[in-house]
């Protein structure tokens, strides 16, 4: 809500509603931290349970000044400190006259939050809410959330959960056990999946930043289903008080107070403290008196599992520091799935704490890998072979419809009014199902592709029980690991429609055009990227370019490859969309959208790119290159990478696109965050999907829920994935499309119904570009 300024008085900091200061996050930093960072080599201070300075990230400020900083450091290494001032004589922060100071402000926060607390409480108890509950963590955030509900609301009226992951800092615990005992009133429950986290880390493999099977498995169905033990409903709906902020991340700062259904269909979250920053948030702890976990001391400022795939460097060199014996499971499990791949010791900590294991799409780099499920496409027929099963296929088969066994090994079943008849072949180690494709229509795409999913579970199915609190109708129900889905099922295909059907299908698969798969042409570039100036070069020039001595041979023969990859020529000649295309400026950021629509067809690297770079998650140039696989030579994949990060600075496409907004060390890329195009154009959005139509065999019809989910293996790719851009703008474009360019599109966005229709035989993707 608020910016602070230093206040050099109190050693804190006070609020201010002026523009023009500090808006970074603040943490207060304790005799804990300076001594396991070797500050007392330096300055002097007491050993109090009062802050002594405070960080903003790395930056430690005394009374307004930089006095040192830190860098570097992780799970293995500590970091290096540079000091700014030597010979400090530190005194404690005056806690009370700073929070006396700032009270007036810090007041007005507090009063508005708890009225929302009430409003919000008071509204959804009049819809039939079956249980409220506050979500606690033992973090910072939940503390504050914890102690601001039960002066809000009656105690009486919610619950307290705590979902333990079993990869929990020790000190977590024992904040949990603080709670309890400051506020003894309130209804405390744990709840905890019923595998173990080292148990599902097995099964599994470990978590990543594309593999984050582990917040569902650990964190959200156990605490639904605790829930549905507590109040006795299967089918419950339960309003959650949880602690996310705007200030913790970008994607979090699109959150509305509100959200219904948005994590989980039976649950609504309400967010009191989204407007909140770190600030204020310790404003209020000291002002109350509230205990920290004691994590915080040591400089975590997010508390969090002990090891985690989004966690930052720093708070994994704490970790290796302080808690280092508790973290030892995780940390050798990461170790010896990487054993195959990177034999040394010494080089697999180097991958580990460069964060490399982080970046794993999917079952190569993991020894508990292995592929249980066969695929056969020849056209005709197609054939997918189960080898091992641990799922019963009958029941996964119930939600896409009625099944009838109509021969001894066939089998028909209903979907959507139509008959689809499977030959289905079983023994003791396996199940071959076979399938004619005699059509192309939407729905028997999606049938075959909802098919897959229901074999998928019965090859990797571990009963997490995701599956089982993600129904809307209650019908999954898993009893000693074994699956029923009872005639509840409305046949909503929501535990059927995700990528590979199953959590652990998706971990432990090989994935085509992933990690370590061969892609055609992913050096053709000799390291070049496609620079603005070489296409305002070639529009100016066109085919006399070549005959110019403007570049030397290998641009032009990059140039010449990326201008093919654009659809712009063909064997060095314009096509008609380059025709269409040299009308534009070259500073018009449609047409790079458009451009990069074309490369993520046709360039192996830029497909490859936006299929395993996840948004708004930040990668270090090291990580790309261990991602994209060791079956390529260093140099090749050097080169790919280095025609990225060229792409990236010298075109529109990395910073106004959002596809690669990089990071420089002098004046090398070092690292790039995908943050998708925040204000796309409609025009280039239905030349996307005129694209996506055409190159997917003809599929002008299809739905919103298909292009965001885009979990199908069609050649088609969505939009939302080229672009990075979520539901709810994607779905205002669309509907704006269909108002204004009614020959082109036509939409039903009603109630269930989400379809989108493009004007098959009448309209192409070069028609649309000649509206732009």
């Amino acid at each position: 809500m608020y910016n602070y300024e230093w206040d050099s008085e109190t050693g804190g900091y006070v609020l201010t509603t002026r523009m023009s200061v500090i808006t970074r996050q603040v943490r207060p930093v304790f005799f804990e931290e300076l001594e396991l960072l070797g500050f007392n080599k330096y300055w002097s201070y007491p050993k109090t349970d009062r802050p002594l300075l405070w960080a903003q990230t790395r930056r430690y400020i005394h009374k307004g000044r930089l006095v040192a900083e830190a860098s570097g450091g992780g799970l293995y290494t500590s970091p290096d400190v540079k000091i700014h001032e030597k010979d400090l004589e530190i005194q404690p922060v005056d806690v009370s006259a700073m929070t006396a100071k700032n009270k007036p402000m810090s007041d007005g926060i507090v009063q508005g939050t708890l009225g929302t607390i009430y409003r919000i409480f008071k509204e959804y108890k009049k819809k039939k809410i079956d249980v409220f509950y506050v979500a606690f963590s033992g973090g910072k955030d939940s503390l504050v959330l914890l102690d601001l509900v039960q002066r809000a609301l009656p105690h009486n009226e919610f619950k307290v959960v705590f979902s333990d992951t079993t990869m929990e800092i020790s000190d977590t615990y024992e904040a949990v056990e603080l709670a309890k005992k400051r506020w003894s009133t309130l209804e405390f429950h744990t709840s905890r999946s019923h595998l173990d986290a080292r148990e599902s880390w097995e099964l599994f493999g470990p978590p990543s930043r594309t593999q984050r099977w582990c917040c569902g498995v650990h964190k959200s169905a156990p605490a639904i289903l605790l829930l549905r033990e507590l109040t006795g409903k299967a089918d419950l709906k339960a309003l959650v008080f949880d602690g996310v902020r705007a200030e913790e991340s970008d994607s979090r700062s699109a959150y509305s107070l509100v959200s219904d259904g948005d994590k989980h269909v039976t649950q609504i979250n309400c967010h009191p403290l989204l407007d909140w920053n770190t600030a204020e948030l310790f404003l209020y702890m000291f002002e109350n008196d509230l205990f920290l976990n004691k994590a915080y001391n040591y400089g975590i400022n997010r508390v969090g599992c002990l090891i985690c795939p989004t966690a930052s460097r720093w708070k994994e060199q704490i970790v290796g520091m302080v808690y280092e014996k508790q973290a030892l499971p995780f940390v050798d499990n990461i170790h010896n799935n990487l054993i195959g791949k990177i034999n040394n010791r010494e080089e697999r900590e180097k991958y580990i704490s460069n964060g490399g294991w982080k970046n794993r799409i999917d079952g190569r780099d993991i020894i508990t890998r292995g592929n249980h499920v066969i695929e056969q496409d020849n056209g005709t027929i197609f054939t997918i072979t189960i080898v091992d099963p641990s799922g019963d296929w009958r029941e996964w088969i119930k939600p896409l419809g009625s099944l009838v066994k109509y021969d001894k090994d066939v089998y028909m079943v209903i979907y959507k009014n139509r008959s689809y008849f499977l030959t289905i072949v079983e023994d003791e180690s396996s199940i071959a199902v076979s399938i004619r494709k005699d059509t192309n229509t939407k729905d028997s795409i999606r049938f075959l592709y909802l098919l897959k999913n229901v074999f998928y579970k019965a090859a990797y199915c571990r009963a997490c029980r995701a599956c089982e609190v993600e129904c809307p109708s209650s019908a999954i129900l898993f009893k000693e690991n074994s699956i029923s889905i009872n005639r509840k099922c409305q046949h909503c295909e929501h535990c059927l429609d995700k990528t590979r059907g199953c959590l652990i299908a998706k971990s432990k698969m090989f994935i085509t055009g992933g990690n370590n798969v061969k892609i055609k042409g992913l050096g053709n570039y000799r390291g070049f990227g496609f620079r603005k100036e070489w296409l305002q070069y070639f529009i100016e020039k066109g085919d006399r370019l070549w005959k110019t001595d403007t570049l030397g041979r290998p641009q032009y023969d990059a140039l010449k490859v990326w201008l093919r990859e654009s659809e712009v020529t063909s064997g060095n000649s314009l096509t008609s969309f380059g025709k269409e295309i040299s009308r534009f400026e070259t500073n018009d950021i449609r047409l790079w959208a458009i451009i990069f629509n074309n490369l993520a067809y046709n360039s192996a690297i830029i497909r490859w790119y936006i299929q395993n770079i996840d948004m708004n998650t930040n990668y270090e140039i090291v990580s790309i290159l261990a991602l994209i696989g060791d079956k390529y030579s260093i140099s090749t994949r050097e080169n790919a990478v280095s025609s990225l990060k060229e792409t990236f600075k010298a075109s529109p496409i990395g910073i106004e696109l959002g596809v690669g907004v990089y990071e420089l060390k002098g004046k090398v890329v070092t690292a790039v965050t995908r943050t998708g195009w925040r204000e796309p154009d409609p025009l280039v959005i239905l030349y996307s999907l005129y694209k996506f139509a055409e190159v997917s065999d003809g599929y002008y019809s299809f739905t919103l829920t298909e292009l965001i989910n885009d979990n199908s293996e069609r050649a088609g790719i969505s939009p939302a994935q080229i672009f990075g851009i979520e539901r709810d703008i994607l779905k205002q474009l669309i509907q704006g499309l269909a108002i204004d360019y009614p020959d082109y599109i036509g939409v039903a966005f009603n109630k269930d119904l989400d379809n989108i229709d493009l004007r098959k035989g009448t309209k192409t993707s070069l028609d649309v570009l000649k509206l732009l």
